[in-house]
């Protein structure tokens, strides 16, 4: 018995169609209300957030570079090097968790692409006052 090209067969574990191989349609990750970049920031920023928090906890408590108080992490944050660990723990934690919340909004309760679009920017902004927010607090110690 031969079958039609045009109809896929139905798998054997309740009628859907198997997947489709080759080529995906564009309009998948178009139409799919996370986004690839989304995505892909998400995957940057937990890698961001694993080596900081890596190279923060190895710097300060295993090295002992000096003890914890608030001189000493002045004369720490007088360093470039954790200057810039410091404010990418910020960023990246900011996007991380707000890209996160995002995802389970979207997940659960908004369908219409204009409440999607609002909810990414109301987040886009709060995560920028906040990252404004954070940077003003560290900028006594990186200032002097």
């Amino acid at each position: 018995m031969e079958r039609s090209s045009q109809t896929p067969p139905a798998s054997a574990a309740g009628g859907d169609p198997p997947p489709t191989t080759g080529r995906m349609r564009a309009g998948v990750i178009a139409d799919s209300t996370g986004g690839m970049w989304a995505w892909l920031f998400q995957r940057v920023t937990a890698v961001v957030l694993i080596v900081g928090l890596l190279t923060h906890l190895v710097a300060t408590h295993l090295f002992n570079l000096g003890h914890l108080s608030f001189l000493n992490i002045g004369d720490r944050l007088g360093s470039t090097f954790f200057v810039v660990i410091d404010v990418s723990l910020l960023a990246a934690s900011i996007f991380h968790g707000l890209n996160g919340a995002r995802m389970i909004v979207l997940d659960y309760w908004l369908e219409t692409r204009a409440s999607r679009r609002a909810l990414s920017l109301f987040l886009w902004v709060f995560g920028s006052a906040v990252f404004v927010y954070g940077m003003w607090a560290l900028w006594p110690w990186i200032s002097h």
